[in-house]
């Protein structure tokens, strides 16, 4: 909609409009104003990108600029709108340590190829009382009585459906671990679904709160139960939606070489798309997160599950979790698929077996390796790939590379120190 007025937003009972953006860590911020100053602010507001990470003091001027099509009314708050913003340089360019724009320009290059990038993302989290324990003692899709939050979990897809501006939940279910919840998101183009998991983590969190519950999406905050991921169905279609990852009897030449240019990068991504030092505590055989970089239909403990043939044939990428900046996450995942069609990568031989349950012998003769076994082993990778610096440029390469090196450093004084549990749970309980 491209007809927003003070009037409009008055008509609708609208007093407030909220503009979100997300940082380069992955954090949702906001900024409102009166709805009544609409007009002075429809083409954006001022932001310290200093203050939020985004570049260095001296050139700390960065506009929130709306993007229209996201406009929706805060299901807890009807009298606010919001609008998820792009940042922009001064000369209303995108600023290129935007994560939004970033992953924008990434699907236009896409596009200009031909290819459309639909995704389907699964999220999971946990429940927690006060205590920093489960909030339930449920199982896997279990229902009543074993499932008490099952109408908590109603209300934020409830809260879903109305504040998405494109898309909806697709399923809701309890998971494995108790306390532990599932929501997979329906097919829908990759901008808006990364908006969507934006929205679905404040969602969650507001109505875990409301119900005295607190909601974690930490990868793994109990070192006994399952841990948390952030699976991404990946779908790539022509501009009149026909399926580029099959054909008539199998899957497509651009699937395997799309996921060839994946496992290719796979060491390199590992820092985007598991960026805490938790995530890699999720990463560990046995516990139905992928450990290798293998591929396979049908194939859970793979790194990469090609779910079905034909006119369904997609990939799941498998390894992600909710600590990622999920704009950064879809953008390296795309970009890495394209430079596979590129340049013709091949991946390694797919398996249907367990990938964990291997020998070495057996995985070599499949040219299986591990994934990086901790954040500092992904940023090196991240460091020497040249695929990465021309990808991301810069200026966010830059930022990124001294986030991980705090991060590191932190992280290397806790586990000297022996409180490396009570580090990881006060820098990631909240992501």
């Amino acid at each position: 909609m491209d007809s927003f007025s003070a009037e409009y937003f008055e008509e609708q009972g609208i007093q407030f409009i909220q503009f979100q953006f997300t940082t380069i860590s992955g954090e949702l911020k906001e900024v409102e104003f009166p709805a009544k100053n609409w007009e002075m602010m429809k083409n954006g507001t001022g932001v310290d990108g200093s203050s939020l990470g985004f570049l260095s003091t001296e050139q700390s001027d960065m506009r929130a600029v709306p993007d229209l099509n996201t406009f929706s009314i805060l299901p807890w708050d009807p009298h606010v709108g919001r609008f998820i913003c792009n940042l922009h340089d001064n000369d209303n360019n995108p600023y290129p340590t935007d994560p939004r724009s970033f992953l924008i320009r990434v699907l236009k290059k896409g596009e200009e190829l031909g290819y459309y990038f639909k995704v389907r993302p699964e999220l999971e989290w946990y429940f927690i009382d006060d205590d920093l324990q489960p909030a339930d003692s449920g199982s896997y899709m279990c229902t009543v009585p074993e499932d008490d939050l099952h109408l908590i979990r109603r209300e934020i897809a409830r809260d879903m459906l109305s504040l998405f501006s494109h898309g909806s939940p697709h399923t809701i279910h309890h998971e494995v671990g108790p306390g532990q919840q599932e929501v997979e998101l329906s097919k829908e183009y990759a901008l808006y679904q990364a908006d969507n998991v934006q929205t679905s983590k404040i969602i969650a969190k507001n109505v875990a709160q409301n119900h005295n519950l607190n909601c974690t999406f930490m990868p793994k905050p109990f070192p006994e139960e399952a841990g948390s991921g952030l699976h991404i169905h990946i779908y790539m279609e022509d501009k009149k939606g026909n399926n580029l990852f099959a054909k008539e009897n199998g899957i497509s030449d651009e699937l395997r070489y799309f996921i060839g240019g994946i496992i290719y990068h796979a060491d390199a991504l590992s820092a985007i798309l598991n960026s805490s030092t938790n995530s890699y505590k999720r990463l560990v055989p046995n516990h139905e997160a992928p450990v290798y970089k293998s591929w396979g239909v049908g194939n859970r403990t793979a790194l990469i599950r090609v779910p079905g043939y034909e006119n369904k044939a997609h990939l799941e990428y498998r390894a992600g979790d909710a600590s990622m900046n999920i704009y950064l996450g879809m953008a390296v995942l795309f970009s890495a698929g394209l430079d596979g069609i590129k340049n013709k990568i091949q991946p390694n031989e797919p398996t249907s077996l367990n990938v964990d349950h291997m020998d070495i012998g057996e995985r070599n003769k499949l040219k299986i390796t591990r994934l990086p076994n901790d954040l500092e082993h992904a940023v090196d990778a991240f460091k020497k790939s040249p695929f990465m610096k021309d990808l991301l440029g810069e200026f966010l390469n830059q930022i990124l590379l001294e986030n991980y090196k705090n991060i590191l450093d932190a992280h290397r004084v806790a586990v000297r120190n022996g409180y490396e549990h009570e580090w990881e749970l006060d820098q990631y309980l909240e992501c």
